[in-house]
């Protein structure tokens, strides 16, 4: 199996992301080691949730559009149960769940109309054509033509 890493994503050629999230838990627990130093110094809960946030949730959920669609409920339940840890060891105020995340900003549907709908956007050009259709028909979520393929 072929893996790279690209902007802090492991990307392998069958399409899983089994090495990313792997990975992820194993950065997170070294911070969590910093974590560990910081309570022991005596920073109060609500400052060391404030850290926690920072240096572990932003890891863990950075670009997590590009990669969340493609987790089985496997991987969540690992990345699950490193929060479930967190939380236990106080470094966590609430007890995040990744499934959650996941849903909570619907960050990929928010790009994805904003290319629509902002036609200067970056990545707009990437989008193939736009249909048209000669009848209006009901309504549909994607107003792109689908590529034709011929065999």
């Amino acid at each position: 199996m072929v893996s790279a890493k690209l902007l802090g994503v492991t990307f392998c050629s069958n399409l899983k992301f089994d090495e990313h999230v792997k990975n992820v838990p194993t950065i997170c627990s070294q911070r969590c080691y910093l974590l560990k130093c910081l309570k022991a110094q005596g920073l109060p809960a609500k400052q060391l949730n404030v850290v926690f946030s920072a240096i572990v949730v932003s890891r863990i959920i950075y670009a997590l559009p590009a990669w969340g669609g493609f987790l089985s409920n496997d991987l969540i339940a690992k990345l699950d149960a490193f929060f479930k840890k967190a939380f236990r060891w106080g470094y966590s105020c609430e007890l995040r769940r990744l499934s959650v995340l996941l849903h909570e900003g619907e960050a990929d549907e928010h790009l994805f109309h904003k290319m629509i709908y902002n036609k200067i956007h970056c990545i707009y050009q990437l989008l193939p054509p736009e249909k048209i259709l000669p009848m209006k028909l009901r309504a549909t979520n994607c107003i792109f033509c689908l590529a034709s393929v011929s065999l």
